[in-house]
């Protein structure tokens, strides 16, 4: 596990420009934060329900921090996340719980699009990936009713026949589906560009579709870690990844330090910190006495 006195000498090693890029990677993370707030704010409001965007970005902050200390990617934090809405706003618990999936199979779009990037890394016919880009979309929208329940029961979600055909209809949306799907691969290109900041800011230029390679293996591995937030089983991903691709194991772990102290430690203090003085804090210990 990377510890305080690592992260202390690497921050004293960068000068004044390194330390303006982690800065501007530190800002965009949580214009990432503030993205995901507006995507859950317009989700519930083809649901039905309004809510006020800096109620969803304090609910969204303290959830970083949750998932940061429970095992399981995501698992505390959505559980939060409903609770909380729900409970706080009287929103069917059902209703935000199909808030939350319905982000999940959206974000499924970018995702897509993320890998098929970075295979271009590997590739020079980029036109036949962009082609298989598009005809995957296709066949999610043409299949959208049979990609939701195989969505739902993924995530055990026990919906009725009500709820189950809401979700379908939002199909209809035409408009908040183009928009969330935007979104979240806004959020995405962040996370690259955070990247790039950081490889900047170490001195490394690398090219955007590898970057993509790294953002989405990186992914991978915080989705199969079973510790809280991922520690160490992240890392090593990162790094593992990073060193076999060639890039030195010193400038590996440095892109790791600064990447994990943005996205891990960082906003588990502005998570901790936004729990607490926004009363989540009770929802939390409501849920674990539960």
């Amino acid at each position: 596990m990377i510890n305080v006195i690592e992260y202390t000498n690497l921050i004293k090693s960068l000068d004044k420009e390194s330390l303006e890029l982690i800065a501007i990677a530190l800002s965009l993370y949580y214009l990432s934060t503030l993205i995901y707030a507006l995507r859950w704010k317009l989700v519930l409001r083809g649901l039905g329900r309004d809510m006020p965007l800096l109620e969803l970005l304090k609910i969204t902050l303290s959830s970083i921090f949750i998932n940061n200390i429970t095992p399981i990617s995501r698992g505390g934090g959505e559980v939060l996340r409903i609770t909380w809405i729900s409970r706080k706003y009287k929103i069917p618990m059902t209703l935000s719980t199909v808030s939350i999936i319905y982000e999940r199979i959206m974000e499924a779009v970018p995702i897509t699009i993320l890998l098929l990037l970075g295979i271009t890394y590997f590739a020079s016919h980029t036109m036949y990936f962009a082609l298989l880009a598009i005809f995957i979309m296709m066949f999610l929208w043409l299949k959208w009713e049979m990609f939701i329940r195989l969505s739902v029961k993924i995530f055990n979600a026990n919906l009725t026949t009500e709820e189950l055909a809401g979700i379908i209809s939002l199909k209809k949306n035409f408009f908040m589906n183009v928009i969330v799907i935007g979104l979240s691969s806004i959020v995405w290109i962040l996370d690259i560009l955070r990247l790039k900041l950081i490889a900047l800011a170490l001195g490394w230029n690398p090219s955007v579709s590898f970057l993509a390679i790294v953002s989405f293996v990186n992914l991978i591995f915080g989705l199969m870690a079973f510790t809280p937030g991922g520690v160490g089983i992240v890392e090593g991903g990162l790094i593992g990844t990073l060193t076999y691709f060639g890039v030195p194991s010193a400038l590996a772990i440095s892109i790791t330090l600064l990447e994990r102290f943005i996205s891990y430690v960082l906003s588990s203090m502005v998570g901790f910190m936004t729990l607490v003085y926004s009363g989540g804090a009770e929802i939390w210990r409501a849920l674990k006495s539960r």
